[in-house]
């Protein structure tokens, strides 16, 4: 099972992450049904909305022993998601370097941010984003093309089902990422 610190809303779950690193541990999970604050790669805007069942806005802490290979951390986390997400009955295409699209249109984005304090490493922290249960009206709202689950579905997904799925994909090969990094089948 997975720690999770629960809030209904937040300014970013990736922000008080990094805030509050020392008072968490390996694989705890900052999660919102709602984040007004939320951003992306060049601090992008995200969209999120808590309507019909919500999405996912998740931050995942991760404090590793062996960090050799931390520059692919993006890459398996979005291997992961699309992972999920094909357990749907979708097909998820990779956007170098942080983005999963479904038909052309975006449906997660993920963003690691390592945090230092000095040259000592204290932890990274991987916010991934996923439009579960957004309709047609509230993608209106994303300033690309997007998409979400239940557009491409037509059936509302259980946020907290889909959420264990997710930290079930991601811890299934975990130690075998921090030994050899990503395999062939993990690039993006």
């Amino acid at each position: 099972m997975h720690k999770i610190i629960h809030f209904n809303e937040i300014d970013s779950t990736n922000v008080f992450a990094r805030k509050n690193l020392q008072k968490f541990n390996d694989f705890d999970i900052i999660s919102a049904d709602n984040q007004n604050l939320g951003h992306g790669q060049f601090e992008r805007k995200w969209f999120s909305s808590p309507k019909n069942g919500g999405n996912i806005y998740i931050s995942i802490i991760l404090k590793p022993k062996n960090i050799e290979h931390l520059n692919e951390l993006t890459q398996y986390s979005a291997f992961k998601a699309a992972q999920t997400l094909e357990q749907y009955g979708v097909s998820p295409a990779f956007k170098y370097p942080n983005d999963i699209l479904i038909n052309g249109k975006k449906i997660c984005g993920i963003l690691a941010e390592s945090v230092f304090l000095g040259n000592d490493f204290k932890g990274v922290i991987v916010g991934i984003g996923i439009n579960l249960n957004l309709d047609t009206n509230e993608v209106k709202n994303i300033d690309i093309p997007a998409t979400s689950l239940y557009i491409e579905t037509g059936v509302q997904t259980d946020k907290n089902e889909f959420l264990n799925k997710l930290l079930d994909n991601f811890k299934n090969d975990w130690e075998e990422f921090l030994l050899n990094g990503n395999k062939g089948e993990m690039i993006c």
